[in-house]
């Protein structure tokens, strides 16, 4: 069961970092005609002065940059998890039989 659970792990992430470094992010703009390339505002009427609105926007290479990172950090990663996950398979104590101590006479 651990096995089946770490091949579907594995497999889920072999899937999820072509899709996090070649996908377009999904920026949650709406409203107004807004879709992710393209933000259209409007102008409320008020009688007295709106306050002014900002935006905090970095490139879509910034995105990609830091997509770029976590995978290198999960190969990585990736890699010694698997090598420890082998090592206590194969190791002692968990597909060997454990030794039998002999009966001690009294």
């Amino acid at each position: 069961v651990l096995t089946i659970a770490g091949l579907v792990a594995l497999g889920a992430l072999v899937w999820s970092i072509p899709a996090a470094l070649l996908g377009q992010p999904e920026m949650q703009v709406t409203g107004y005609g807004s879709n992710e390339s393209t933000y259209r505002w409007y102008a409320d009427h008020s009688a007295e002065i709106m306050p002014t609105a900002w935006v905090v926007s970095l490139p879509t290479w910034v995105y990609r940059v830091a997509m770029w990172a976590w995978s290198l950090w999960l190969a990585f990663a990736l890699v010694r998890w698997v090598r420890v996950a082998w090592q206590t398979l194969v190791g002692p104590g968990y597909l060997t039989r454990p030794e039998t101590q002999p009966a001690e006479s009294g």
